[in-house]
């Protein structure tokens, strides 16, 4: 069966995942397709070259505007939940709250964004 590729955007957290494939397999004489799904692009973890914010407004605590803040995109909120581990996307962060961000030299260095 031919394989099939998934083209996702450079920004996604799946963008480096290897290729979904439909692979031919024989299992106990008998053939068979096989799924083979890719792995996550490892986490982003916090390091000290990261900006710390201070959130400052309530509404503006939602992942997707502080990414779009330093990056100039929403689309990567992920990163900034997973660089402050535990943070729940849909809630963000409180007023008041020191955060670590990533800079845009980190994220071109790990391949997440073209600087």
């Amino acid at each position: 069966m031919a394989e099939q590729n998934i083209q996702l955007p450079a920004y996604s957290m799946f963008a480096k995942t290897p290729v979904y494939s439909n692979v031919p397999v024989e299992l106990e004489g008998i053939k068979q397709t096989a799924i083979v799904f890719g792995l996550q692009v490892p986490p982003v973890i916090g390091d000290a070259t990261d900006i710390l914010y201070t959130v400052s407004l309530g509404g503006a605590s939602r992942l997707d505007l502080i990414a779009d803040k330093f990056y100039g995109t929403p689309e990567l909120w992920w990163v900034v939940a997973q660089v402050n581990s535990g943070t729940d996307p849909l809630v963000g962060f409180d007023v008041g709250q020191t955060i670590r961000v990533p800079t845009r030299q980190r994220l071109g260095t790990l391949g997440i964004m073209s600087v």
